[in-house]
């Protein structure tokens, strides 16, 4: 799968799994959480060698991109038959980029840590090793995407950002990157990666699709499953009000709200619901109107019968409950209202 914007193809390089792996985690999901990585679009997965023993059983090595730590791993990634490794530029002077080319033929991949490197980072850097060498450059930090204009018209290798969230930018600088035509883009789901985390698999995919209009061809209705896997997956529940799958993100309560959603979704909603596989929901509380009562009887199928008297009759019960119990009223105890009514 591609993000194709304009024209121009975008892969997507995904670090989840070696998220996942580096805590507790429930294995009996793993392997379909990891077929919907692929079909949401994922198209190359990032691993080391911890995750690389989980997950070997589970997935064809093509897939792969195997971090390299020491001269042993290029060995296991040759047996395995894997074409991509990532190599660091601090390690560098311990593995000699000639020998890997002429013993292992590996397609790799250069990260550079651009918050620890000056703005004349990559001459100093093709000083030493032919930049052109390589079958990527990955740009790690917060404002990366200013080194692609630098990089155009002076090497020809593919460019690669895998941005920090230090700063609450990832999502962002990923989405520039799209628009200024990196060739892959590094995410993770939910954004969950190391101390700061990355660009968010889920908010990258919706707003290219969303904002910019991109060609995706992938199931982003899964999204939303794929929530419920991860969270049972890592053992985490993710806020409900997250970004993009946030179990919680199209439930409206309000009476204006209720009446806006009623007239048009897109008042209050940037993309429809199903988009990520999910539904929108009318919640009752202390601020619903006679508006919301209207509107929950249509969605629960129940004949409205009532006078004016009567709805308003149920809305103080329903705002009474909802004070009382310090919560949205069910479904459930809203029927019990209206039958009482």
């Amino acid at each position: 799968m591609s993000i194709v914007i304009n024209g121009k193809k975008s892969y997507i390089i995904d670090r989840t799994l070696i998220n996942i792996t580096e805590k507790k985690f429930n294995e009996n999901i793993l392997r379909k959480f990891i077929i919907n990585l692929k079909r949401v679009g994922v198209d190359f997965f990032e691993i080391d060698e911890r995750t690389y023993n989980v997950v070997k059983p589970l997935m064809i090595s093509e897939a792969f991109i195997f971090r390299i730590d020491s001269f042993r791993q290029l060995e296991i990634c040759k047996a395995s038959g894997i074409e991509y490794i990532l190599i660091k530029e601090d390690i560098l002077e311990f593995i000699k980029i000639k020998d890997i080319e002429e013993t292992y033929n590996f397609k790799i991949i250069l990260e550079v840590n651009i918050n620890s490197r000056k703005s004349n980072f990559m001459e100093s850097i093709n000083r030493d090793i032919n930049i052109n060498e390589f079958f990527s450059v990955r740009f790690k930090g917060e404002h990366n995407c200013l080194f692609y204009d630098y990089l155009q018209g002076k090497y020809k290798v593919k460019t690669n950002i895998y941005a920090s969230d230090e700063f609450s930018m990832a999502t962002a600088v990923g989405f520039q990157a799209l628009l200024k035509g990196f060739d892959y883009i590094t995410t993770a789901f939910c954004g969950k990666d190391g101390i700061h985390g990355t660009t968010a698999l889920e908010e990258i995919l919706i707003s290219a699709k969303v904002i910019m209009h991109a060609e995706i061809n992938a199931e982003i209705s899964l999204l939303s499953e794929m929530r419920e896997q991860y969270e049972k997956i890592t053992y985490i529940k993710l806020p409900n009000n997250k970004s993009v799958i946030g179990k919680d993100i199209f439930k409206y309560e309000s009476g204006v709200h209720v009446a806006g959603i009623e007239k048009n979704p897109v008042t209050y909603e940037p993309f429809m619901p199903e988009l990520v596989g999910m539904k929108r929901k009318l919640a009752l509380g202390k601020h619903s109107s006679k508006n919301s009562i209207n509107s929950k009887l249509k969605e629960l199928g129940i004949p409205n019968n009532f006078s004016v008297g009567e709805i308003i009759s149920i809305l103080e019960q329903v705002k009474n409950k909802s004070i009382l119990n310090k919560m949205e009223v069910s479904d459930k105890d809203f029927i019990d209202i209206c039958r009482g009514i």
